[in-house]
């Protein structure tokens, strides 16, 4: 997945343009204020993917537990 960097302020004039690039072009971004990474925006169906992995692993964790 490529990670394009967008600051703050290029999220605010063009955020349409980078959720579509986000969204159908599955392009990843890293949103900067002042030089740093305060947050990534990912396509959905990643996220919701990354999410069903975490629940598996503290389920397995779980299981070996007991």
């Amino acid at each position: 997945m490529e990670l394009r960097t967008y600051t703050t302020i290029d999220l605010r004039k063009a955020m349409g343009e980078i959720l579509d690039r986000t969204r159908i072009a599955g392009e990843a971004a890293a949103i900067t204020r002042k030089g740093k990474t305060v947050a990534y925006l990912v396509p959905a169906e990643w996220f919701e993917q990354q999410q069903r992995v975490a629940q598996q692993s503290a389920s397995d964790v779980g299981q070996d537990a007991a």
